[in-house]
């Protein structure tokens, strides 16, 4: 079983196609090389669908794809494959009919999913995690998902919405209209506006950077002590694009987090591959109506 697989972004959009040997194993899953195009969400929603269409397009023709697997931003009802809310992150997609669409457009069944939804059953599949875990996800937001021992379903497992609890009221403004939203403070986005760089991995290496630093730490700090209040969970594991660069900041920052315990701080294991692999895990494995 060959699956074209997408990661939807408000910054890329990730491809691969994933050949399935056992589908209950996800680390039998074979990940081929990853594409990436821009989302180019300025230029509104058509252009991205395009991107979209042409990225499963180019899959499909080259693999003879049997199915298509997507993580995408924004809220996703599991059993119709739509998307419910997005912010402009990804204008337009609020009442996006994802799924059908695919599944219209290339007739092939078609699974959509939230993006740190995906990610998180990837990471606890992979890890095998038999424990209550909070993912998050930092890439241009802040995704966040807990997933629950049991049959992976949308009773097991819950989007989180973390990336908009309020840190700072009267802060920046956030593309959901609210002001001060996490997402705003931990993310890929936040460490580029408040050090100038593009190469985040400055923030971490060049002392000019050094409160910039220390408030991403101290911000993050905030949203899993908030986690570890509200959902008890086992273990917290943080993963997108900032996690690839966890040798230059993890140690210092699990130093800060020892009032966590007793939950489990770790590195995401599949960093930018969990959105693709979480949904042709889920794809394959879970309970879902919109295939």
């Amino acid at each position: 079983m060959k699956l074209a697989c997408l990661d939807v972004g408000g910054t890329t959009i990730k491809s691969a196609v994933v050949t399935v040997n056992d589908k209950e194993d996800l680390k039998s899953y074979d990940l081929g090389a990853f594409s990436f195009v821009p989302t180019e969400a300025s230029m509104g929603f058509e252009r991205i669908r395009a991107n979209i269409h042409s990225s499963v397009a180019a899959l499909v023709k080259k693999h003879g794809c049997d199915m298509i697997a997507v993580a995408t931003a924004g809220t996703v009802d599991w059993d119709s494959g739509k998307v419910t809310y997005a912010t402009d992150a990804l204008p337009g997609f609020t009442g996006y009919d994802f799924a059908k669409d695919l599944k219209e457009t290339f007739s092939l069944p078609a699974i959509v999913i939230n993006d740190a939804t995906a990610a998180a059953v990837a990471e606890h599949c992979y890890g095998d995690l038999s424990d209550r875990d909070v993912v998050l996800t930092l890439g241009t937001g802040l995704g966040s998902a807990l997933v629950k021992p049991g049959v992976l379903d949308c009773d097991c497992v819950e989007d989180l919405h973390l990336g908009h609890i309020v840190l700072h009221k009267d802060g920046y403004v956030c593309k959901c209209g609210n002001k001060g939203c996490a997402e705003q403070y931990v993310s890929a986005s936040a460490l580029k506006r408040d050090s100038g760089q593009n190469d985040i991995s400055l923030v971490f290496t060049d002392k000019r950077y050094a409160k910039v630093k220390a408030d991403f730490f101290d911000n993050m700090h905030r949203v899993i002590k908030y986690a570890v209040e509200k959902y008890s969970p086992d273990n917290v594991v943080i993963g997108g694009g900032v996690v690839e660069i966890k040798n230059l900041w993890w140690n210092d920052f699990v130093a800060l987090c020892g009032d966590c315990a007793p939950s489990v701080l770790r590195p995401a294991a599949l960093a930018n591959k969990a959105g693709v692999l979480g949904a042709a895990y889920s794809a394959m494995c879970g309970k879902f109506r919109n295939q």
